[in-house]
């Protein structure tokens, strides 16, 4: 179920992010590609997947941060879907009343657009860092198929996980950490 199966199509993610266009080259096999070792080329390659495939039209966080990929994050939500699905007679579960609680969301926001995108579930995330709260808030709210399903929650002690961010009572179907 991954949209990323395929070779990248940098004619049509250049269209959907330009900036993209000035990173991408001929590798030494003469097919295009970018310099996976450039952050600046890897963000704008995201920039280009979310906005193409998955309707982001806001996607920026702050330098210092982790730059995930996008295909293997999506690789990733899909097995989760596929582990839901086991416990659930063989059929993944979709809709908002799925609630995920991503540990760490990081600045990306990336599992909550995929997990959202793909199966339209809900996301907790978490994280110890204010800063990369504030990033993911930026994306959640600068896109208005997220908003009601991103609920962002800051962890004051980095040695709890769930203390402090769960709610007593409060379903989680699953949950989920930067594999």
């Amino acid at each position: 179920r991954n949209k990323h199966r395929e070779r990248y199509d940098f004619k049509q993610l250049i269209i959907s992010c330009p900036e993209l266009g000035k990173y991408v080259k001929p590798n030494e096999y003469g097919d295009e590609s970018i310099d996976f070792a450039n952050p600046k080329a890897v963000k704008f390659l995201n920039q280009a997947l979310l906005k193409q495939f998955y309707g982001i039209g806001y996607w920026n966080m702050p330098n210092g941060y982790l730059c995930p990929p996008i295909p293997g994050r999506a690789d990733y939500i899909h097995h989760i879907a596929d582990l839901l699905g086991n416990s659930n007679g063989g059929k993944i579960p979709v809709g908002s009343h799925v609630k995920c609680m991503d540990i760490g969301i990081g600045a990306s926001c990336v599992f909550p657009i995929i997990g959202h995108t793909a199966y339209g579930w809900s996301f907790i995330g978490s994280d110890i860092s204010k800063d990369a709260l504030e990033s993911a808030r930026k994306i959640a709210h600068n896109n208005t198929q997220l908003i009601k399903y991103v609920d962002l929650r800051y962890q004051e002690n980095p040695n709890d996980i769930f203390h402090g961010i769960m709610l007593r009572n409060e379903p989680i179907d699953v949950t989920i950490c930067n594999p």
